[in-house]
């Protein structure tokens, strides 16, 4: 069965508390949080680590690290028990190895993010040190930009290559978009646009889970 993340992109620790009681009141579980530096990519969001220790939540939390240092961003996540699972963009890891070995010794997971453009040969080097594979389906930075199909092309070779390993796909996730992305190889699916501004979040999720049934 194919997971759906909803992913939260916000500026504002008043939206991010709105948003985390409004995903759980939709009886969701695992909730997306991208963290944006404004060098990485051009917009800015909360800084994360200080929201959520003071958020009392029932979420577990994937961090999306679009930021230049995702080593010491990482530092000030480690005692957050709510967040589990660390994303990060394999440019921003020239030496993967040691980012690995600090992450899992925090008990927590790594993953990598590739971009439209990530080179194969950075794909491949981090493979053997990451827990997962998250594929960006857009440009990062913003929700709502427009989806990007040839990237599933890559999803579909990696998936062939490493079979075993748990595929994320992030961006532009709609009911028309997610059967391709499954087909591909993915096995979870991060939708932030249409999730979160849908008049019905438990319904858009719905939607999104019948879209990929198999």
């Amino acid at each position: 069965m194919i997971e759906i993340i909803p992913a939260i992109l916000t500026e504002s620790g008043e939206e991010l508390l709105r948003l985390v009681h409004m995903f759980e009141r939709a009886g969701i579980r695992r909730v997306h949080l991208d963290i944006c530096d404004g060098f990485f990519v051009p917009s800015r969001t909360v800084s994360g680590y200080d929201e959520l220790q003071r958020i009392s939540t029932t979420l577990v939390f994937d961090v999306h690290l679009m930021v230049r240092n995702p080593d010491i961003q990482f530092e000030r996540w480690c005692d957050i028990a709510s967040a589990d699972r660390f994303l990060m963009h394999i440019e921003t890891m020239p030496q993967i190895q040691a980012t690995a070995t600090r992450v899992h010794a925090c008990s927590k997971q790594l993953g990598m993010v590739v971009n439209p453009e990530s080179t194969d040969e950075r794909i491949e080097a981090a493979a053997p040190h990451v827990d997962c594979a998250q594929f960006m389906t857009i440009h990062p930075g913003h929700q709502g930009r427009l989806f990007v199909p040839e990237v599933l092309e890559r999803v579909r070779a990696f998936h062939g290559r490493h079979p075993d390993m748990p595929i994320i796909v992030d961006g532009g996730i709609t009911p028309v978009t997610a059967p391709a992305c499954g087909a591909a190889g993915a096995s979870t699916l991060v939708s932030g646009s249409y999730v979160v501004r849908a008049a019905d979040v438990g319904g858009a999720m719905r939607q999104l889970e019948a879209s990929v049934v198999q």
